[in-house]
């Protein structure tokens, strides 16, 4: 039983440090560098917001730290992956199909660090 436990805790310990490893990937410095910021909050207040600042259809609400923690720690990859693609209720790129695969990027950038402190 002391075995089951002490086995138990190393997992618990593992994956508690792979999402930090994850949350560590995204930082307010690198969003900077990669993303066009201001487009993305351009874009964020334009489109974005019409569900995202009211949480319509269980979007996560802008900046709702709870909601977006666990969604940022799967990485940018993801988050632009579901941005681009859609995931749940929220269709690909938001509905808007005219936006380039770097605004959509730069959208989900900003919403990012908007989050982070």
């Amino acid at each position: 039983m002391k075995r089951f436990a002490q086995l138990c805790m190393l997992i618990f310990a593992f994956f508690c440090t792979t999402q930090t490893l994850h949350a560590e990937n995204i930082n307010k410095a690198e969003l900077a560098k990669k993303y066009n910021l201001a487009e993305g909050k351009e874009i964020y207040e334009n489109s974005c917001s019409a569900c995202h600042a009211s949480g319509l259809l269980a979007a996560p609400k802008f900046c709702d730290i709870a909601a977006w923690k666990p969604r940022m720690a799967n990485g940018m990859a993801t988050l632009i992956k579901h941005t681009l693609e859609g995931f749940n209720a929220m269709p690909s790129k938001g509905g808007l199909e005219t936006l380039s695969i770097e605004q959509s990027s730069n959208a989900i950038a900003y919403m990012v660090d908007q989050c982070l402190f």
